[in-house]
């Protein structure tokens, strides 16, 4: 399996999971319980619950994601179940994907301002 071809897969994946993730957040029949911040109990129930939404989000793009885009090595099982199993694994992926190209570019960030500060 090319891994080059498995890291732009799962990164196209989790900017997808991502921005869908975020548009159901807003989305006003949601927003009030998915995106504003509660307290104690409620945030972990809230938290959790984004969570999965990412995975079920990552795991149906993954699902009706073109066959064409895929990368060779990766290949779709025919079976029902399996092919479930697959998508969910990759929505897994995808979600937790997510969380570390944030952290990435975050850290990137900091790293751009610490130089900009060295050199002023």
């Amino acid at each position: 399996m090319d891994l080059n071809g498995m890291t732009t897969y799962v990164a196209a994946l989790s900017v997808s999971t991502e921005r869908v993730t975020e548009f159901i957040k807003r989305f006003p029949a949601f927003s009030n319980f998915l995106s504003a911040q509660k307290t104690g109990a409620q945030e972990n129930v809230r938290i959790l619950c984004v969570h999965l939404l990412a995975i079920v989000v990552g795991g149906v793009i993954c699902g009706i994601f073109p066959k064409t885009l895929v990368p060779t090595g990766i290949t779709f099982p025919t079976e029902f179940w399996d092919k479930a199993a697959y998508c969910f694994l990759f929505g897994i992926l995808a979600s937790g994907g997510s969380s570390f190209w944030n952290s990435a570019l975050d850290t990137l960030r900091n790293v751009k301002t610490t130089m900009a500060k060295k050199d002023s």
